[in-house]
């Protein structure tokens, strides 16, 4: 059993995602321009090799501006723990239109450190609010990381949020009531 921590950012905008049931984490590739995360990629070691996830994002939309940015952690050790960043409010120009809110700055949380993965160009956030959230998911041991969910616009990455999975000291199983 699984649970949602999270998301930051809109999930109700774009096109969800998830990357789950991998063990540790050793990479996360960011794509990014001076705007927003354009993709999102994970590097998980199995078996003492690297294995990539699925590029999650607009990654056709490849620009000349467009820079990658490489989070590693350290996989022997290091597990993320939370999320922490801004998503970025536009005033609506028109009553019903839905836009596209970056998050920035974006940083992965660990037990040892913070990762910076993020932060886009000030001029680029002009006429925008920011909404600050930062969520700890209480993690304290690597089998408690279950993946990663979100959702991608057309722009970029809309939101990211954390699997978590219950672990209890002496209870084998957790069985979900069904109500």
């Amino acid at each position: 059993m699984e649970l949602k921590v999270g998301p930051l950012g809109d999930y109700s905008y774009g096109e969800k995602w998830e990357e789950t049931g991998r063990g540790k984490i050793s990479h996360i590739f960011i794509t990014y321009d001076s705007r927003c995360v354009k993709s999102i990629q994970f590097g998980y070691v199995v078996n003492g090799a690297l294995v990539l996830s699925k590029r999650h994002g607009a990654s056709e939309l490849k620009c000349k501006d467009d820079s990658t940015r490489i989070v590693r952690l350290n996989h022997e050790t290091e597990f993320v723990t939370g999320i922490s960043g801004k998503k970025w409010i536009r005033a609506p120009l028109l009553p019903g239109i839905n836009y596209f809110s970056p998050l920035s700055p974006l940083t992965f949380h660990t037990n040892e450190r913070k990762h910076l993965a993020f932060e886009a160009e000030l001029g680029s956030l002009r006429g925008k609010r920011p909404l600050k959230a930062e969520f700890h998911s209480g993690i304290h041991d690597r089998r408690q990381f279950g993946g990663f969910f979100g959702s991608f616009g057309s722009f970029g990455l809309s939101s990211i949020g954390l699997y978590i999975r219950p672990i209890l000291s002496g209870v084998h199983t957790i069985k979900q009531e069904n109500v």
